[in-house]
């Protein structure tokens, strides 16, 4: 069940609100969770605008400043592990104090958007053409079944106010109990019993909403945490090519269906490429997978040596670079801020942030 966030068009927004609005939407995973969060400022400060960008550096931070926009959305982390100093000799230190001199806070949203169905891998997906895709890694939904019985004449009344609240309606069966009469002889009583799908988010609301409204005075009740998995959203996409390409030719091919200038790779193999999975992050994580499901070619960034040789005979490994998986990324997060923040300046940064180059002869 999709849960909406209230929309700010005519209210004053704090940056809480803008951080609470992006992770409702994407409700990040674990893999998410550990990089994303607030690395500078305060969240209870009013939203003067919204900078979004890949990186931080500190013409970045100018660029923010001079646009009047008090926070700053981006994608990698200014560092992995906690700073031991803040001080000016070193990159972090020197954007953490001008962000602290200027009152700007700066989110890191690490989530690369696929479980929406429109994330950078759809966006390389689609570069490549390829076909019948789906997720590498279906997204897996963490929700509550909730059980319970109520008599026939109050079904709809329990149903309509346990909806409201955010519950499902999964099953609806009609049930005979065994009562104890007055003069002790058994008769047999219909009851309904219904069984509900419990976002995580509004357990406690609709368990409340439950016991208020149910017509028996000591409420019977059975709730159980299930694993949904979503088989249409998830990371990554897997796919075909419209036609079979040798190894060699397939390099060619993605290079310049996706404008690269550099690209890392195993050695050719013998067999076509037909089969290719696309992560538009670091995809170390998914190799397994994508070698469990014997593809014939992978496509991310982030890699290690180690994977390389890894992969090395089993699947052509692929690394395009940070900054040709992130592209389409900024545009993303501004499209999913514009529809609930219509009041608010949000913009893409014009400084370029991507601090790798290349030489190229």
């Amino acid at each position: 069940m999709t849960i909406k966030a209230p929309r700010y068009s005519d209210t004053v927004v704090t940056i809480a609100d803008i951080i609470n609005c992006l992770e409702q939407k994407v409700q990040l995973s674990q893999h998410s969770i550990a990089t994303s969060g607030v690395v500078v400022g305060d969240i209870g400060n009013v939203v003067t605008g919204i900078l979004i960008a890949l990186d931080i550096t500190e013409a970045l931070l100018e660029e923010a400043v001079e646009k009047g926009c008090n926070f700053i959305i981006v994608h990698q982390p200014i560092f992995v592990e906690p700073l031991a100093q803040i001080i000016p000799e070193s990159y972090a230190g020197r954007c953490v104090i001008k962000a602290i001199q200027h009152a700007l806070t700066i989110y890191v949203f690490s989530s690369n958007l696929d479980h929406l169905g429109r994330g950078t891998s759809h966006r390389m997906a689609n570069l490549i053409e390829l076909q019948q895709t789906r997720p590498i890694m279906p997204h897996k939904v963490m929700l509550y079944r909730l059980t319970t019985f109520v008599p026939p004449h109050a079904t709809k009344p329990l149903m309509q106010a346990l909806c409201q609240v955010g519950a499902l309606l999964a099953t609806q069966n009609l049930t005979g109990v065994a009562a104890c009469a007055a003069d002790a002889r058994l008769e047999f009583a219909q009851e309904s019993q219904l069984a509900f799908i419990v976002p995580m988010p509004c357990k406690e609301q609709i368990i409340q909403t439950l016991l208020h409204v149910h017509p028996y005075e000591k409420v019977t009740y059975h709730l159980e945490q299930v694993e949904v998995i979503v088989n249409s959203t998830g990371s990554g996409l897997l796919g075909t090519l419209p036609i079979e390409l040798p190894a060699k030719y397939f390099l060619k091919y993605i290079k310049t269906k996706l404008t690269l200038a550099h690209l890392q790779h195993t050695n050719h193999f013998d067999r076509p490429i037909k089969n290719v999975a696309v992560y538009a992050g670091s995809g170390g994580w998914l190799l397994k997978e994508v070698l469990h499901k014997k593809i014939d070619a992978f496509i991310t960034t982030g890699l290690q040596y180690e994977q390389f040789l890894e992969a090395n005979g089993k699947t052509l490994l692929i690394d395009i670079g940070y900054h040709a998986t992130r592209l389409g990324l900024k545009r993303l997060i501004l499209a999913l801020l514009s529809k609930e923040f219509n009041n608010i300046v949000i913009l893409r940064c014009k400084t370029i942030t991507n601090p790798v180059h290349h030489i190229n002869d």
